[in-house]
């Protein structure tokens, strides 16, 4: 290719270089309106790097790890993947990978550096899935350096192994915990009707959604009381310090039954926020969802043009509350209520639960929760219960006896 030329075109300066020819064609690939020839020399550098690499703005053998899975995420992930998956994702590599593997080159790194941050990340007593998980975003993203990007031979992940990581007692009681009717009954004596935290918890408990989906519900369009029905379409998540409406996990869009005592408290729910909008009158904050799907609050007699939302739960004046809300309720019902075991999933947990000892067909209890597949159902939420176990030497006995 031709040598980077600059010149100057009357008060600015101009880079350029010879480009492949075109149809026999002299090919010639220009940029001008630098104030400066250092200017121009700097800008006509890297854009003749990035031609004569395909477009690509480094040289893969000299690559760091951390710059590959930068290029990686916004070439592959982002372009190809959910926005969630892409979130997970961007989490992991910031998080666990670069800190760790970061500064290695991308043609250097060996299965054993590999194999001894799987094997220190063990030792920092991270679930099994999540050191599972955090293997796999790396190994897909190895993968991709193979095909379709050949720049490297071979998938250096490959040979690594997680091995047994047995959970601890308190690690399986907190991840196992349902909630007992005495529990909900606590529970709901702490957070009842009135409390801000009443609505979450009920949708949690009553439609067994997540701590997100729970708030991320929109009670302008995702309620039919005629059909007592409710679908679940958003979850509410907090990207760089602002609220959006994301798409369930899995995408798992769903519209379920309710029950009369939720479908009740979302009835009441509605008609005091139309009441309470009244009585604020321009000092009522309105909740609207902008195209890029963030969410946004305005004064009642301000117009903007945007979706009007009613999102789940908020204070009096309209103020939205969030996920990020609901921690002092976790802390009242772990410290005050002597419920230590206690996470928002647990209404979730135990949601699944009594389905399950009711008799549920596992595939409905699937579809209701939202899970991405059967064996989810049955080996997470639908745990062997202390009911589920007598009703199945009672089934024996009623059968040989």
């Amino acid at each position: 290719m031709g040598e980077l030329r600059t010149r100057k075109r009357g008060k600015t300066w101009e880079w350029s270089f010879e480009g492949a020819k075109i149809g026999g064609k002299r090919n010639a690939i220009s940029k001008g309106g630098y104030r400066t020839k250092a200017e121009a020399l700097a800008a006509g550098t890297q854009a003749k790097a990035e031609y004569d690499n395909a477009g690509r703005v480094f040289v893969p053998s000299e690559i760091s790890l951390a710059d590959y899975l930068d290029y990686w995420l916004e070439e592959h992930v982002k372009r190809n993947l959910t926005h969630n998956s892409y979130l997970d994702y961007e989490s992991k590599v910031r998080i666990h990978i670069k800190p760790a593997l970061g500064s290695y080159r991308l043609s250097s790194i060996e299965p054993d550096i590999i194999q001894r941050w799987i094997d220190d990340k063990k030792t920092q007593g991270l679930s099994r899935s999540m050191v599972k998980n955090l293997l796999s975003c790396l190994s897909g993203a190895m993968n991709y350096a193979i095909l379709p990007c050949k720049y490297i031979k071979f998938n250096p992940c490959a040979p690594v192994r997680i091995g047994k990581i047995p959970d601890t007692q308190l690690q399986r009681e907190h991840r196992e915990y349902v909630c007992s009717r005495q529990d909900i009954e606590k529970i709901f004596g702490r957070f009842g009707e009135g409390s801000i935290f009443y609505l979450p918890l009920m949708a949690g408990y009553h439609l067994g959604t997540r701590l997100g989906e729970s708030y991320g519900i929109d009670l302008l369009t995702d309620i039919d009381l005629d059909k007592g029905e409710i679908t679940i379409r958003h979850q509410m998540q907090k990207e760089d310090r602002i609220w959006y409406y994301r798409p369930p996990k899995y995408d798992s869009v769903r519209t379920i039954k309710m029950d009369t005592a939720v479908a009740q408290a979302f009835r009441q729910e509605i008609t005091r926020r139309k009441r309470e909008r009244i009585r604020y009158g321009e000092y009522f904050l309105r909740t609207y969802l902008k195209p890029d799907q963030s969410i946004v609050q305005v004064p009642a007699d301000i117009s903007v043009p945007y979706q009007e939302i009613m999102p789940l739960s908020a204070r009096e004046n309209g103020t939205l509350l969030t996920p990020d809300s609901f921690k002092y309720c976790a802390r009242v019902i772990h410290n005050e209520l002597g419920l230590p075991l206690f996470h928002s999933h647990s209404l979730r947990h135990t949601h699944g639960t009594v389905l399950a000892e009711a008799g549920v067909n596992p595939r409905t209890v699937m579809e209701r929760l939202g899970h991405k597949d059967i064996s989810v159902t049955l080996q997470t939420y639908t745990f062997n219960t202390d009911r589920m176990q007598s009703d199945a030497i009672a089934a024996f006995e009623k059968e040989v006896m």
